[in-house]
């Protein structure tokens, strides 16, 4: 069980990598650009979503870690 855990945070873990890529990308063509009111706007959205979803996803990460400790421990007393 703990193997679909960790397979499944590991799908995160290059999601979030991906995802930190494209926004790196972003940013050197924004600033590369000459970077408009409307670019610049959108540019500071997405970088505040990528620090909500960087959030979400940790703390998704810790609750699986958690569970599959929690359900570990069952299957090891049973």
């Amino acid at each position: 069980m703990k193997d679909i855990g960790n397979y499944k945070l590991s799908k995160v873990r290059d999601a979030l990598g991906r995802l930190d890529q494209a926004l790196g990308r972003l940013e050197t063509a924004a600033q590369s650009a000459s970077t408009s009111a409307p670019l610049k706007a959108e540019l500071d959205a997405l970088t505040q979503n990528h620090a909500a979803l960087k959030k979400t996803a940790g703390q998704v990460a810790a609750r699986l870690d958690a569970a599959i400790d929690r359900l570990s421990t069952q299957l090891k007393t049973s």
